[in-house]
């Protein structure tokens, strides 16, 4: 049986727990969880590996991740985990900027994976910059590399041999017990509300809609913002048509936010990888996004979603007019023929596949 030893940062972890239990019954797995202690994520991290009987340890870090003490505390952990001496060694944290040195130093290049996440630079990003410079320095090394959608990995500059393509598998927080209302169609705005999500957009095309429309809609926005009051709440013409939630929510709350409503909205002005979006298809809730190359990919027009010209307010606005005015018909047709793709190519199943051929094609 192949060993793994398994690194996830906590704000990654959503990314491997669908998946992580069933690789287990497959692979000798030390999980490590990089998270700090207090949070929500080191005790979803333990609950979830003393339920799937996980051999799981935690590490957290006591400095800021881009302060330079930083690269002593991850050459701690990597040096443990290399006298471990596993056959293999997964990374599904971001190594920028010290863990990666720490990598370098005490593992062996051929045993290392790492999940890459990014292949091309977002405005979105911190130290965009310098990013760009550890992502060269990163596809030059002799690891092997996993990203996660064929955008992403066609920026890949390295040997074209040590580069895997496996998708996101989907989350499941948990049943719903709420459904829809029949009275008007909801729209979901969900996730960290910051720049480049463009929420600004989406309440400027709802308040457009209202004034050209009588058919009833709502707009839920549910998301954590620091400048809600000054850049977001002076957008607002009606109130009535906004249902607002501006905190964090827990994850049992998801279940219930998406299946109460008819359409997630995504109008972002940039992205590589969307969770809500994965969220909206575990819950089969038919997507509206911008057109970027990043939803491209995982959009399948009048199949999973639509979408409307990036950052275009009056797109946006007449495609939610065409969807309640062809309320429930296209609704009903869109959920019907996102599930079948869903079924068809995003199982779990068939992504636990896909890193099982990864594994066991890798002979370090």
């Amino acid at each position: 049986m192949k060993s793994i030893v398994w690194v996830t940062s906590g704000y990654l972890l959503q990314v491997d727990l669908p998946i992580l239990d069933q690789l287990n019954k497959v692979y000798k797995i030390k999980w490590i969880v990089v998270a700090s202690e207090k949070s929500d994520q080191w005790q979803h991290a333990k609950e979830y590996a003393q339920h799937n009987n996980i051999d799981v340890e935690f590490f957290s870090l006591h400095h800021h991740r881009y302060l330079p003490t930083t690269y002593f505390e991850y050459a701690k952990l990597v040096d443990h985990l290399a006298k471990m001496n596993y056959d293999l060694y997964y990374f599904d944290i971001i190594a920028f900027p010290y863990l990666i040195f720490a990598i370098k130093k005490y593992l062996p290049s051929e045993k290392v994976i790492m999940a890459m996440h990014h292949g091309k630079i977002h405005n979105g990003m911190q130290l965009r910059h310098l990013y760009k410079y550890y992502l060269k320095y990163l596809c030059k090394q002799k690891f092997w590399f996993q990203y996660f959608s064929d955008t992403q990995a066609q920026y890949f500059t390295g040997n074209q041999s040590h580069r895997f393509m496996i998708p996101l598998a989907l989350n499941d927080f948990g049943q719903a017990s709420l459904h829809p209302s029949k009275e008007y169609v909801q729209f979901l705005s969900f996730g960290h509300i910051i720049e480049t999500k463009n929420i600004g957009l989406l309440i400027k095309a709802a308040c457009l809609l209202r004034e050209r429309c009588n058919i009833p809609f709502k707009v839920k926005i549910v998301g954590h913002c620091r400048a809600w009051n000054t850049l977001y709440q002076p957008l607002i013409k009606y109130p009535e048509i906004f249902d607002l939630q501006i905190e964090s929510v827990p994850d049992s709350d998801i279940p219930n936010l998406f299946c109460s409503s008819h359409y997630l909205i995504l109008p972002y002005k940039s992205v590589t990888q969307s969770g809500p979006l994965r969220i909206a298809y575990g819950y089969n809730t038919p997507v509206i996004t911008s057109d970027l190359e990043g939803f491209r990919e995982s959009v399948v027009e009048n199949v999973t979603g639509m979408m409307f010209k990036t950052e275009d307010t009056e797109s946006l606005a007449q495609l939610m007019q065409k969807v309640i005015e062809n309320h429930p018909k296209m609704y009903l047709q869109l959920k019907e023929k996102q599930k079948q793709f869903v079924d068809d190519n995003l199982k779990v199943s068939a992504v636990v596949t896909k890193y099982i051929k990864m594994f066991n094609s890798i002979n370090a």
